[in-house]
């Protein structure tokens, strides 16, 4: 664990489930047992440490708020991946996590007006938030009719399946799931592609496009293919969401920023003002840090949104973002880990 934990919450493993060969779910709550509160689509962020240094990882949360469960995140074991192994091999009932936060904003729209209809795009581990959006729509909007597309190698990789089997079937008709496997005989059913996703949305749209919502999560490629897809078939960008697994990855190259130049940036957290100056090439999240601000934070890539913040004074420029859509710019939404502020001072509200 980190030495410094004063920023930090304990949590205590509950229950751990295996879902597939390679997938686990582990439930938590608060060292004191009181129920970690978050939304559905939501991720948690643990805190490790790794040879004198803290390191971050997020898992998205697969269990439904609106049923009053307590707060669970599943994991696949990645070959590669130190704390999904970790957690997979060594983390047993009663062992104790540190979480910097929940944060995430892939989650259902605030208002959700009758007529209109959802399409989910899963794959693999993807289908992890969206089994929390979906059974947290279920409840909130037991009449909106919801397609999952979830696609996987075989059968057997398929998470939450015999649960989403159930879904299906006790939601008279307003949820229906097509499962593809790469694997399958029949090729035009098997890997998606753009073609297929246009078939999809022809054969299961009970609306005009203009109506429908559309939530991504997979791989990279996958949701560059099925985002183009959905774009070139009328769905608004504003209506597309999409979440990232690959947020430890770096972006190959960095742009740097059109200025510069040493701004002052002033930082509202948790109520408190602060005052620090910000220059290339440190970012929002840099310069705080280097003040001993602690802001919440975990990829520091730009492509998971823990660092999400409001700017409501000056502009901010990213150097990279695969989080925010164009609605969350124009309403001042910025990221920390890869903003800059530019043309001036700015103030910002974590």
């Amino acid at each position: 664990m980190p030495s410094d934990t004063t920023h930090f919450r304990s949590v205590i493993i509950t229950d751990i489930k295996q879902e597939t060969a390679g997938v686990k779910t582990f439930t938590v709550t608060y060292d004191n047992r009181e129920r970690v509160s978050y939304a559905a689509g939501q991720f948690i962020t643990l805190v490790f440490q790794h040879h004198g240094q803290e390191e971050r990882r997020s898992y998205s949360i697969s269990s439904c708020n609106d049923l009053i469960e307590q707060l669970s995140f599943t994991v696949k074991r990645l070959d590669n991946g130190a704390y999904s192994r970790m957690l997979h091999d060594k983390a047993k009932v009663g062992d104790q996590l540190l979480v910097a936060g929940i944060s995430g904003l892939f989650t259902l729209p605030q208002s959700i007006q009758a007529g209109e209809q959802f399409f989910f795009f899963a794959a693999g581990i993807g289908i992890t938030p969206i089994y929390s959006l979906i059974r947290s729509l279920r409840i909130q909007q037991p009449e909106t009719a919801v397609v999952l597309i979830y696609s996987n190698r075989n059968q057997e990789e398929v998470v939450f399946y015999n649960e989403l089997k159930e879904l299906a079937a006790k939601s008279n008709g307003k949820l229906r799931i097509e499962f593809l496997y790469s694997t399958a005989f029949n090729l035009s059913r098997a890997r998606l592609n753009k073609a297929l996703v246009r078939q999809l949305l022809n054969e299961y749209k009970l609306v005009s496009v203009k109506h429908l919502y559309s939530f991504v999560c997979g791989p990279h490629d996958y949701m560059r293919m099925v985002i183009y897809a959905l774009e070139e078939n009328g769905v608004a960008d504003d209506r597309i969401r999409r979440e990232n697994f690959n947020v430890n990855e770096r972006p190959a190259i960095l742009a740097m920023p059109p200025d510069t130049n040493a701004h002052k940036v002033t930082l509202i957290h948790n109520g408190i003002r602060h005052e620090v100056i910000c220059q290339y090439p440190d970012t929002l999240l840099m310069a705080a840090k280097k003040n001993g601000i602690t802001l919440p934070y975990s990829c520091e890539t730009g492509r998971c949104g823990s660092c999400v913040a409001r700017c409501t004074k000056g502009e901010v420029w990213h150097s990279y973002n695969e989080v925010l859509m164009d609605m969350d710019l124009r309403h001042g939404s910025i990221l920390t880990c890869t903003g800059y502020p530019i043309g001036g001072d700015v103030t910002i509200e974590v």
